[in-house]
C-alpha cells in the first residue's frame, strides 16, 4: 500500500497510550482484538481442510 508523503502519525493519547506503555514495560505485544479473531478462523479452516484431505486420501 503506498501512502502520500504528506502522511504524519498522530500522537497516542488516552487508553491507547496507557496500554502502549504496559505493553513496553512488560515485553508484550499490542494486539487488534477483531484482527487477532479473524487469524484465529482462518487458522481453524486451514486446519480442518488439511483434516478433511489427510482423510480422505
Amino acid at each position: 500500500m503506498k501512502y502520500p508523503l504528506h502522511t504524519q502519525s498522530n500522537p497516542v493519547v488516552g487508553e491507547a497510550a496507557r496500554r502502549l506503555i504496559e505493553a513496553i514495560e512488560t515485553g508484550q505485544s499490542i494486539t487488534n482484538e477483531r484482527a487477532l479473531a479473524l487469524a484465529k478462523r482462518i487458522a481453524e479452516r486451514r486446519r480442518r481442510k488439511a483434516e478433511n484431505n489427510a482423510e480422505s486420501k
